[in-house]
């Protein structure tokens, strides 16, 4: 029997009031997300969101490699392909939601905190990118495949396109990237 079980990774995205007196929570801390594109309504980020997740339904692998606008600066895409490699820099972003989708072939993404870095690249306001290496080995590991999304929030620290085993792979990926003062965190 096959268990077509939820892939949940994610420290809560929505922490109800109620559980915010429960557990003494005095501040949301959202971290990133993966989970099947199927579930993207289970969290509760508003219009936006559903957005997002309406222009990942509408595409295939036979899309153009482009940057889509679908809100104009505030929420776009990008559709590019390129061949996994090693293990580089991680990138963090701060005005900018990610949510990243593979259409074509699987990569690892490692992730971690950014406050357990040290900068590499100084963050560009321009390009919404800083580029950071770690300092110790704590990270995560996630293997992103067709079918599966993951999200990073300003705090989330990733390194994508990174080889799934010894050799490069080709993927096709789109990335979708929302004004996080859009989504209703």
């Amino acid at each position: 029997m096959i268990c077509d079980c939820r892939i949940f990774f994610i420290a809560l995205p929505y922490i109800p009031a109620s559980l915010t007196k429960t557990l003494d929570i005095t501040t949301k801390e959202f971290s990133l997300i993966i989970d099947r594109v199927e579930y993207c309504n289970y969290y509760p980020f508003g219009l936006v969101w559903d957005t997002a997740f309406r222009f990942l339904n509408s595409i295939t692998s036979d899309f153009e490699e482009k940057k889509y606008e679908i809100q104009g600066d505030d929420m776009y895409a990008i559709i590019a392909s390129y061949n996994t490699i090693e293990p580089h820099k991680f990138e963090a972003h701060r005005e900018y939601v990610d949510i990243q989708c593979l259409l074509e072939g699987q990569e690892i993404i490692e992730s971690t905190a950014l406050n357990g870095l040290a900068v590499d690249i100084p963050y560009d306001p321009e390009k919404d990118v800083g580029f950071y290496v770690k300092r110790d080995s704590r990270k995560s590991v996630s293997h992103l495949m067709p079918g599966l999304f993951i999200a990073f929030f300003p705090h989330d620290a990733h390194m994508p396109g990174v080889s799934v085993g010894d050799s490069s792979t080709f993927v096709k990926k789109v990335v979708v990237k929302i004004k996080t003062e859009l989504l209703r965190l």
